[in-house]
């Protein structure tokens, strides 16, 4: 009896990512950047440890303050990575070509600009998410020491995924439409800079200011409006959506939903937590940034 003839799915990889991938991965900067990377992570995660366990009581749980530092330092770490490195790596993925003549090349292949756009982002969101799975067995140490739960982990994770998507896509965007990679640099940091600090900045001063204006009119109902809106508005920035996450979650247990009273702020309704309301829009924006790139990117080839 004859076994019967399995065929696999034949999965054609689009030249371009082929090119990407292949240039980013094999290069030089690529093992020097992972080797950096993860030599200083690993080095500065080691010394937080020994430092803090010299000074711990040598008992059951003595160590679990030391495990929530390490925790921290690199969730920190990898937050540092999408902020500053991830949108670096797209920046220069569509005007690069047009400085160097090379885009006109691309319009004479057949492919679309969907698949263009999908293998720019796939190559640039591939190292970086190489850099950042690569960090993950250090969080052993601290799970390790104690005082961090794995769900916490989930928090930090959604958040950092969720940004390394939305600023690799935003950087995609601005490439094309920028002449200059230098000009879709400097925008791509001015707009990631502005959602990472300055909204938190403008939520906790307005809510601040409106508090101080209505102070002889105080009101429950108010205040809880004023510190629901704070807790939205943060949650688009994420240090501080992953930073409110973990604290709502250590004093409530709660990893998905605030509910009312907790943290002793009184909410009026069950609100996600921000990492969830982080996550969700900004997938929201993701896929409105892809679209918007694809569109611009056809636009660019009937110039």
């Amino acid at each position: 009896m004859r076994a019967p003839n399995l065929k696999l799915p034949n999965f054609q990889l689009s030249p371009i990512l082929v090119k990407e991938m292949g240039g980013r991965m094999r290069s030089a900067q690529a093992y020097t950047a992972l080797t950096i990377y993860l030599a200083v992570a690993s080095s500065l995660a080691v010394l937080i440890y020994l430092v803090g366990v010299s000074g711990s009581p040598r008992t059951v749980g003595g160590t679990s303050g030391v495990g929530q530092v390490v925790f921290y330092f690199l969730v920190g770490m990898q937050l540092l990575l999408v902020i500053f490195v991830a949108p670096a790596f797209a920046a220069g993925a569509v005007s690069f070509e047009r400085e160097n003549k090379t885009f006109d090349v691309l319009r004479t292949t057949p492919l679309t600009p969907a698949q263009i756009v999908r293998a720019k982002l796939i190559a640039a969101l591939g190292f970086t998410l190489l850099l950042l799975f690569a960090t993950l067995p250090l969080f052993s140490l601290a799970f390790l020491l104690g005082g961090v739960e794995p769900r916490q982990l989930i928090i930090a994770l959604c958040g950092v995924l969720a940004s390394a998507l939305l600023y690799t896509l935003l950087a995609l965007y601005l490439s094309a439409r920028f002449k200059t990679t230098v000009g879709a640099m400097l925008s791509t940091y001015a707009v990631v800079l502005g959602i990472v600090v300055g909204i938190p900045l403008a939520a906790l001063i307005g809510v601040s200011t409106v508090d101080r204006a209505l102070v002889a009119v105080y009101s429950p109902l108010l205040n809880r409006l004023l510190n629901t809106a704070l807790i939205a508005v943060i949650s688009l920035s994420p240090i501080s959506a992953i930073a409110a996450s973990e604290i709502f979650f250590g004093t409530s247990g709660e990893l998905w939903t605030l509910t009312p009273g907790a943290a002793g702020i009184g909410l009026l309704l069950t609100l996600p937590s921000p990492f969830l309301i982080l996550t969700s829009v900004y997938l929201a924006a993701s896929a409105l940034l892809y679209a918007l790139t694809v569109r611009r990117l056809a636009r660019i080839e009937q110039q």
